[in-house]
């Protein structure tokens, strides 16, 4: 069975890294991207954007840097949006077609 590509353009470039990095990103991309590596790369690099995103905007707001407990407890309400957004957004999919 041949592997699909992913969908877009895309770059090919070389990464170096140990081996215990390696065999965590291919063990994550298994688990979460049937083997494609590439695919958690791109994950990886959004929630770079978002952690950076969230930093930009703790800093604004001139607080002490948030506890770990609070991170965990910030990031579980925002997966909650996004799951619900998702959830909607799929249900309006399936009504108009």
């Amino acid at each position: 069975m041949k592997k699909q590509r992913r969908a877009g353009a895309t770059e090919t470039f070389s990464v170096s890294v140990d081996r215990r990095t390696k065999w965590r990103l291919k063990t994550l991309a298994d688990q979460k991207h049937r083997g494609n590596v590439s695919a958690l790369i791109t994950e990886l690099a959004l929630e770079g954007e978002r952690q950076a995103a969230f930093e930009r905007a703790w800093q604004w707001y001139g607080g002490d840097e948030p506890t770990s407990q609070e991170s965990a407890a910030i990031r579980a309400e925002w997966e909650e949006g996004w799951a619900l957004a998702r959830r909607r957004e799929k249900s309006r999919r399936t009504k108009a077609a």
